[in-house]
């Protein structure tokens, strides 16, 4: 916790800034206003659309740029009654340009409809660009709309989570898992359509969507507000596509493709569909997207016939929305994941038969009713979500680790299951007035958690590099526990313009978790500045407290089985007593882990198709969970010791050559340390103490770019991804299972693929369809993501495995 003399000491900077800022907001002398416009944005569907940005096309009557407010409404005042033009853009929707209004003297209204964009369709639709100077923002945003999820070439398109990498702050490491902003996973909070989605018992995000029904998606990593209850670290919210007045049907991928490699093979199937229309026109509408997915997978470094790896996998999202009336929405979703992998584990140093099969399934459903009044939105809503994982070794031979790979069948099976209930409430008022302009909002949330898990484990053991037995480890007590925890939160946070130029945004959350015991304080602090009255340049400076959710898996390690560690001599002899190993969770001397986040930005908009910017984030982890080494031999305590850091500088530029053609590039120089880099498990100990280092997904330097063009022949789209990043860090072990060196000291090589796709848009009975080709990895850049790490492996420090040069096809039948 800070010291109260340093809280003192911000609270009475902040409050001194307050002060000034109210003896300045005496609003100059201005020509009273002869015509006002008063008017409400929606979307196809009669849902407000906040955050609009509504500047003048010609600049005549010189009124500033303004934005729609939460119940997207918005009054423009303008010296003189006659005839205006007006642009209205968001991120996300198709703009408006010119849109022509003749205001007579006095009040005039209008409504705007906005809708949201689907593709680069054959037609005169204006795309908006997918950066935006939000004066009320004061949040790092970084966005994906539909468009660029649908087009930018990735690995496998068809999973979300390979188009997020696309964006600069999220990052997935050498095992696939997506870190945010230097993030461990779990500290970022998922949200899809509002309600978090973060596995309940470890945090994860492995949850599937049909990426055609993505509507958006939404990368907070700094200077956001209070009503993200678990967010540690970021927020990244996923919005999805609830159906309008027009029947839509599409369809992706409906053909099975063959995969040349090792031979010829039924290779990857994805076919998507996609389904949406009303029940009944302007009052209730759905949308339904399938997913199927059969994917083949070759190991090319293992022998043939036991080197492939097959996973079949579906999920479906089914929404609803009910305009009950004009001002009341209630919508409700349900999401199904249902999955099977026969070789979980297949890797260049792991063979057929030490990799397990895995079923899942998961369950998600949430109803959300939305009340718009006036200026103000209050919304609530209750979700379930429950899903369960069931891995399962082939065979009951002994598993054995040698230095330089492993060999039997693995040694666990786990049956675990998890589910959360949560309630979510809030209300957002604008327009306040008292001493300048004020947005007011408040809520509170409410989680239920639970975490089941039985695990059978046999023996593991451990030879030599001359195959004699080293060690033999095997397991004792119930490997049957189960935890559950309950979640309370609510927050109040509040945006004032005291003048035109300057916004001071305060929030604070109060938590409280049922395994701490204790009431959690997190303040907020944020300022813009807008030097130009037009909107043009933003600076941004926040900082902010954050509580990170207790994880239940982490917890859990502490109730499930001891491990004993026998070690033998050259010769077999037994050569010292077992070593028991024990986790240890004294719940009673924790706190909850907490982050300090500190933002600075400067945007500006160079002209109306170039944006530019600059970020910088500092992130400070407090007190964090680590399971400490703390008595001989092997008894691992969890304890409040794990300091981590992340700091990054980021600059990017974005332009739109036209409303088809745009591209950006985006630098970013980070660091992510900690203070205790191991997550000691019951199935991979380490038997050193911890130490510091860099974190397992810390890139140094990393630069992204992403682009689409019309070609002139043949009607071609071209689509581009570039990534660079340094090489993930890896650790040093000997046979002993003891660290050599420091944590974390050595690095892949870098990491570079370029990837590349032609899409041809052409008509076939009656429909619109379109053919891509890409080329993923076009340079053929060696990137590995295994390697040898035993310092006593004939191939030590051997790297294996990676996406190498592919050719991909996709076929679809575009939505209309």
């Amino acid at each position: 916790m800070l010291e109260p003399k340093i809280w003192k000491r911000r609270l009475f900077a902040f409050a001194a800034v307050l002060a000034v800022s109210s003896v300045c907001s005496r609003p100059a002398q201005a020509q009273s206003p002869v015509a006002e416009l008063r008017g409400q944005v929606l979307d196809e569907d009669s849902q407000p659309v906040a955050r609009v940005e509504i500047a003048e096309a010609n600049a005549v009557a010189n009124v500033p740029t303004l934005y729609t407010d939460a119940a997207g409404r918005f009054v423009m005042r303008f010296p003189t009654a006659g005839h205006v033009s007006l642009n209205f853009s968001k991120p996300g929707f198709f703009r408006i340009d010119s849109k022509e209004i003749d205001l007579a003297s006095g009040i005039n209204e209008v409504t705007i409809t906005l809708n949201h964009e689907t593709e680069f369709l054959q037609s005169v639709e204006v795309h908006s660009s997918s950066e935006q100077i939000d004066p009320d923002t004061t949040s790092r945003q970084e966005s994906l709309v539909q468009r660029e999820i649908v087009n930018t070439p990735v690995p496998t398109d068809r999973d979300l989570q390979q188009s997020l990498t696309t964006m600069p702050q999220v990052v997935s490491d050498s095992r696939g898992t997506l870190h945010v902003a230097g993030a461990r996973q779990g500290q970022t909070e998922i949200l899809l359509d509002g309600f978090e989605m973060n596995n309940p018992g470890t945090g994860a995000f492995n949850t599937r969507i049909n990426v055609d029904a993505v509507q958006d998606v939404d990368v907070q990593t700094g200077g956001y507000g209070a009503q993200y209850a678990h967010a540690g670290a970021g927020v990244l919210a996923i919005d999805t596509i609830s159906g309008d007045d027009k029947w839509r049907f599409g369809v992706t991928n409906f053909a099975p493709g063959l995969n040349l490699q090792d031979g010829v093979h039924f290779g990857n199937w994805t076919p998507r569909i996609t389904f949406s229309g009303p029940f009944k026109k302007g009052k209730v509408w759905f949308s339904e997207a399938v997913t199927g997915q059969r994917t083949f997978h070759v190991v090319t470094e293992l022998p043939r016939g036991q080197n492939t790896e097959v996973q079949w996998r579906g999920d479906n999202l089914f929404r609803v929305q009910w305009n009950l009336s004009p001002k009341n929405t209630l919508q409700g979703s349900f999401l199904f994941n249902k999955g099977r992998d026969g070789r979980v584990g297949l890797g260049p140093f792991t063979p057929a038969s030490t990799s397990v099969q895995s079923d899942s399934a998961r369950y998600f459903v949430g109803l959300k009713d939305q009340v718009v009044f006036g200026s103000s939105v209050f919304d609530i809503g209750v979700a379930y979500d429950t899903g369960n994982q069931n891995d399962t070794p082939h065979g009951s031979a002994t598993y054995i680790v040698t230095p330089s790979t492993t060999l039997g069948d693995y040694f666990q099976a786990t049956l675990q299951r998890s589910r959360r209930s949560q309630i979510i409430g809030n209300f957002n008022r604008e327009g306040v007035r008292g001493f300048g302009e004020h947005s007011l909002s408040a809520g509170w949330n409410v989680s239920g958690l639970d975490l089941a898990q039985n695990s059978t484990r046999s023996q593991i053991e451990y030879l030599r590099a001359d195959g004699t037995l080293l060690e033999r480890a095997t397991f004792f007590g119930s490997g049957a526990l189960h935890m559950a925890d309950t979640q309370l939160g609510g927050y109040v946070q509040d945006l004032w313009r005291p003048f035109q130029p300057i916004l001071l945004a305060g929030g604070l959350r109060v938590d409280w978790d049922r395994l701490i015991h204790r009431a959690l304080i997190a303040p907020r602090l944020a300022l813009n500045w807008l030097p130009d009255v037009n909107g043009n340049m933003k600076f941004t400076l926040a900082w902010g407290m954050h509580y990170q959710p207790l994880n239940l898996f982490i917890l859990s390690q502490g109730f499930d089985q001891q491990r004993s560690d026998q070690f033998f001599d050259s010769t077999g002899t037994v050569a010292t007593a077992p070593q028991i190993a024990a986790f240890v969770v004294p719940l009673n001397k924790l706190v909850q882990p907490r982050t300090y986040n500190t933002t600075a930005e400067w945007d500006y908009r160079i002209s109306k198709k170039t944006y530019t910017g600059t970020a910088f984030l500092y992130r400070q982890g407090r007190r964090g969970f680590a399971y400490q080494l703390t008595a001989a031999p092997a008894i691992f305590t969890l304890q409040n010791s794990r300091d981590d850091r992340y700091v990054s500088g980021e600059v990017w530029i974005q332009h739109s050559f036209s409303e088809k053609a745009e591209a950006k590039i985006d630098y970013t120089r980070s660091s992510a340390t900690s203070s205790q880099v191991f997550d000691p498990t019951l199935a991979q100990l380490i038997f050193s103490s911890q130490g510091p280092g860099p974190m397992l997904w810390d890139s140094p330097n990393r630069i992204v770019t992403t682009g689409w063009t019309p070609l002139p022949m043949w009607e071609l789209l071209l689509s581009s991804f570039f990534e660079y990043h340094t090489g993930f860090p890896f650790s040093t072990i000997n046979e002993l299972q003891q660290l050599v060196g420091a944590p974390n000291i050595h690095r892949f090589p870098d990491y570079v693929s370029l990837d590349l796709s032609l899409e041809k848009r052409f008509h076939f009975r009656r429909h619109e369809w379109a053919i891509r080709v890409a080329c993923i990895n076009v340079t053929g850049h060696d990137n590995p993501d295994s390697v040898v790490n035993n310092i006593d492996a004939l191939n030590y420090a051997s790297f294996a495995g990676g996406h190498t040069r592919a050719v991909t096809g996709r076929l679809r039948l575009v939505t209309q």
